[in-house]
């Protein structure tokens, strides 16, 4: 993947167009289900997501 300007970048995440990658993965049964932790790696932000 070819890196992009910075402005570019924080464009991108501004928009909501973020780069996650997980970080943390809980299992769950049922209605509950399962939880994951992911983080943008262009601006750090740190989301909790079901799956």
């Amino acid at each position: 993947m070819s890196k992009q300007s910075p402005l570019l970048e924080q464009v991108l995440c501004w928009l909501g167009f973020h780069d996650f990658k997980v970080i943390e993965r809980t299992f769950g049964f049922g209605a509950a289900g399962g939880v994951e932790k992911v983080e943008c790696q262009r601006c750090g932000v740190v989301v909790t997501r079901g799956i």
